[in-house]
């Protein structure tokens, strides 16, 4: 014989009503269907540069290595430590269920970028100079930048106008004009480059000759003041305008500076410029350097118009 079971509709909504008040008391509380049920858990993504760290989390190994995913952690504060080879990194992070952590630390450097400074150089026909500071920047700042040897990088330039040395980090001049130089650094697996421009210039004698007279109706005239005197390091900055003053378009000018220094030696220099149309005005530097001396004022001692 069969018993007959018979439900209470007030026995029964009592304990349905009493279960929604809890579930909805721990989702209010933060509390996700999925911490309910199975109970609250997050997890850690850990990275590193180069990959391949051994994994530590509160100072056990996990036997996990970089890149990976530490699971099933309750909420909480972990200790995360990545170690490879003599370096490692420890970071302290906060766990919460359902949003996963991440650690990213850069265990060796890695490279960014090079600058090369000043981006415009000069030699006459004929001399040979050494190439500007070349700096490697990197994309973690724990790494500072660092100046890089100039017999470590690569060059290819674009023309003859220009002999280049890479052993020595050096340029010789060969013919009138602008050679573009293309330096690139290699460290790791990492390599970036800068763009340098030489000009090559033909310096004026002691005496130098007369230009030929003009044709009546072609006045090749230029007029050049200085604006402004910087230094920076050990170079002085000389800030300029020049106006073509003529009847016909400048193709290439060539400015000598002379810098006097606050212990009355001088140097001299000189920067070169392409393309002023008549009538235009173009405001320009140049760069003298004067070691480690200090700048005091600057006069253009002579100038070249083509």
């Amino acid at each position: 014989m069969k018993r007959k079971v018979v439900f209470s509709a007030s026995k029964v909504l009592p304990f349905f009503l009493l279960v929604f008040l809890m579930l909805s008391s721990l989702l209010m509380s933060g509390c996700s269907p999925s911490d309910i049920i199975f109970g609250p858990s997050g997890s850690i993504n850990v990275d590193t540069y180069p990959s391949g760290a051994e994994v530590f989390l509160n100072g056990s190994n996990t036997g996990k290595i970089t890149p990976c995913t530490i699971t099933n952690l309750m909420k909480g504060s972990y200790e995360v430590k990545a170690t490879f080879e003599d370096s490692s990194y420890t970071e302290t992070v906060i766990v919460c269920s359902g949003c996963p952590t991440s650690v990213y630390k850069d265990l060796f450097p890695r490279l960014k970028e090079i600058i090369a400074k000043p981006d415009i150089l000069y030699t006459n026909t004929g001399e040979t100079r050494n190439f500007s500071t070349i700096t490697a920047y990197y994309f973690d700042t724990d790494y500072w930048p660092k100046e890089v040897k100039l017999s470590d990088c690569n060059y290819i330039k674009d023309n003859g106008h220009a002999n280049i040395n890479s052993e020595n980090g050096t340029f010789t001049g060969v013919s009138r004009g602008q050679t573009k130089v293309t330096i690139s650094y290699t460290e790791r697996e990492f390599t970036e480059s800068d763009l340098v421009g030489v000009f090559v210039c033909t310096f004026p004698g002691p005496s130098p000759s007369p230009e030929p007279e003009p044709e009546p109706d072609e006045i090749l005239q230029a007029k050049v003041v200085i604006t402004k005197l910087e230094q920076s390091l050990n170079y002085a900055e000389i800030y300029y305008e020049i106006e073509n003053t003529g009847s016909v378009d400048i193709d290439f000018y060539q400015i000598w500076f002379t810098v006097k220094c606050t212990d009355d030696s001088e140097y001299t220099d000189w920067t070169v410029g392409l393309d002023l149309k008549i009538g235009d005005k173009r405001n320009d530097y140049g760069l003298v350097d004067i070691g480690e001396k200090t700048a005091e004022s600057v006069t253009i001692k002579n100038w070249e118009l083509n």
